[in-house]
């Protein structure tokens, strides 16, 4: 199997990780292993993946004791939230890889509901999982987040990074400005998912 050389940080702006990831904005795939699928990009990169119901207080785990990492996800999940813990998994992984100090990653990380909630491992997962561009000619066509989501079967929360981050990467969002915030107050989201309509 290739190994996936995967660079973590977010592109087109700083990250503070300060790494350069592949533009993602005109891949329809991962270059690397030709699928958006978050699993078989993980498998790429010579972690295992298993899943198991005997985990009650956690949604999963990166354990490193064994001859290959493996990413431990509580099979109790739903299919979006999964995607979103493998997700971390790998970018934390894949951080201190690059940093080339794995020596300092806990052999055992528990991954819990807030570490799913961080806007850099999220953005670096939506990066993988969605095509820029596709996501993109969805606000045009006027599909709203949950659409997106729905279409697409992924974690709401990381369609909402994936649309902050075509903001940050300097996708014109006008046409998208009043419904997207409209969405968000209707349903009571975080502001910090509303586009820098000042700077626009």
């Amino acid at each position: 199997m290739n190994h996936c050389s995967i660079h973590y940080a977010i592109p087109g702006r700083r990250s503070h990780y300060g790494f350069c990831i592949y533009s993602p904005s005109r891949q329809r795939t991962c270059p690397k292993c030709g699928t958006r699928n978050i699993k078989q990009i993980a498998r790429s990169c010579s972690l295992d993946i298993s899943e198991t119901s005997r985990i009650k207080d956690m949604l999963g785990l990166l354990s490193l004791y064994f001859d290959k990492p493996l990413i431990l996800i509580n099979r109790q999940l739903d299919k979006q939230t999964k995607q979103m813990v493998c997700g971390y998994a790998l970018g934390h992984y894949l951080e201190h890889q690059l940093l080339m100090d794995l020596h300092t990653l806990n052999k055992f990380l528990t991954i819990k509901d807030k570490h799913i909630l961080l806007y850099e491992h999220n953005a670096f997962t939506s990066h993988l999982m969605l095509d820029s561009d596709e996501v993109y000619q969805m606000t045009k066509r006027g599909l709203d987040a949950a659409q997106i989501s729905a279409a697409k079967r992924i974690h709401l929360n990381l369609v909402l990074v994936k649309l902050l981050e075509l903001h940050h990467l300097g996708y014109d969002l006008r046409h998208y400005h009043a419904q997207h915030h409209a969405f968000i107050k209707k349903f009571n989201l975080p502001a910090y998912f509303q586009f820098d309509v000042t700077a626009g």
